[in-house]
């Protein structure tokens, strides 16, 4: 029987097992057939979402430290959907099977990018971003256009380099847009650098226009005001072979 013509009022235990062999758009449509169906789903502790967990992620990445700030089975899951494209990034670069790490490999005179799968030109979104690997002479991170080149010659801040993206070089806390920079950030006194392994939080902020970074719940400043109201999607570019980055789909900002 075709789940959408199924008794509205099965089991909760039916529906889960049902919905947890769909794909996020079925679940969606099947959020729109009654109340019923949609509450299920939108239990954010609903064994829907575990059992779709367990078949999507590793038992052992679900526990693991990378996915520690997501408490429920939904928002691991929703990380997931946000996490890297392997599609939208530099031949060199290749996602990971967790889909959450990207590995660059090691090619000379290359600086390449990456995008995540899902951005946005609406509401306030918080990425997390984590180096855990040699940063090298330059190694970016901000947020694109669709428009944004994800490869260059030579070793560049490609992140920044165009009108296409945003972004702060780790490496001498400088901001740049355009090919222009930006000043420097932290904006804050005699900021430190960044630390391989530090979590970073991206904070998009598309009401405002703004582009904001956390680090150990600390405010760094505003990095970039007046963005575009068009889709912008966390990226990052290396140029250091073998270095890994992770992102990891936070949600809506605590505040605000």
């Amino acid at each position: 029987m075709d789940v959408y013509h199924a008794p509205q009022y099965l089991p909760d235990l039916v529906l889960d097992i049902i919905f947890s062999n769909m794909e996020l758009p079925d679940l969606l449509s099947c959020m729109l057939v009654c109340q019923n169906w949609n509450r299920v789903i939108n239990d954010t502790r609903s064994e829907t979402w575990k059992l779709i967990c367990r078949r999507k992620i590793p038992k052992e990445l679900l526990k693991s430290e990378l996915l520690s700030q997501l408490h429920s089975h939904k928002a691991k899951l929703r990380a997931l959907y946000h996490s890297w494209n392997p599609d939208d990034c530099s031949m060199h670069i290749v996602v990971k099977q967790n889909g959450f790490t990207l590995h660059r490999n090691p090619v000379a005179q290359s600086t390449d990018m990456a995008r995540t799968k899902i951005g946005y030109s609406s509401g306030k979104h918080v990425w997390e971003i984590t180096w855990t690997g040699p940063l090298g002479t330059v190694a970016m991170v901000g947020v694109s256009t669709k428009e944004a080149p994800v490869h260059c010659s030579g070793y560049l801040p490609l992140l920044g380099i165009d009108k296409h993206s945003w972004g702060w070089n780790l490496i001498d806390n400088v901001l740049l847009h355009n090919g222009v920079s930006h000043g420097s950030y932290p904006l804050l006194n005699n900021a430190p650098k960044y630390q391989i392994g530090e979590k970073l939080q991206l904070i998009l902020d598309s009401e405002n226009g703004t582009l904001h970074f956390e680090k150990c719940n600390e405010f760094l400043g505003i990095a970039f005001k007046n963005l575009p109201k068009t889709k912008l999607y966390p990226s990052v570019s290396a140029v250091y072979g073998n270095t890994e980055i992770s992102v990891v789909y936070i949600g809506k900002p605590l505040y605000g």
